[in-house]
């Protein structure tokens, strides 16, 4: 691991990481980093354990969302299985459409991803959402 996600990744598993700075770039290039050197389900619990416990060191509990956590996570799986990159930076650089908190859009109505229950369980996407 090298750069700044290295550095961001280790403060996110050793809970030294200020939420304040934590920014939308750092979550996908953390997740890459994650990913790279974890099976997915083993990296889905890391990177979900990460997330929940910056939302609780913020005083925002209620900020963490499991269906956008995992549905992130697997499109950055997704991703990087469809094509090499050149580690995180690269990633976060070739793959703009990650900085789009609405990239869940054609898949999740903003009431579905939004609910009480999409924070605590990760939902499939609405069928008739995106219109099968």
């Amino acid at each position: 691991m090298t750069g700044c996600y290295a550095t961001r990744l280790s403060q996110f598993q050793d809970g030294t990481q200020d939420p304040a700075t934590f920014g939308h770039a750092d979550h996908i290039g953390v997740a890459y980093e994650i990913l790279s050197g974890h099976e997915f389900f083993e990296a889905l619990h890391i990177y979900a354990t990460g997330i929940r416990a910056m939302a609780a060191k913020a005083n925002l509990p209620d900020k963490f969302n499991a269906t956008i956590t995992l549905a992130f996570l697997s499109l950055i799986g997704e991703r990087m299985a469809s094509r090499d990159h050149d580690g995180p930076e690269d990633f976060v650089e070739r793959n703009p459409d990650f900085m789009d908190k609405a990239l869940l859009t054609p898949w999740y109505s903003p009431t579905r991803i939004q609910s009480p229950l999409a924070r605590r369980i990760a939902l499939l996407p609405d069928a008739r959402h995106v219109g099968v």
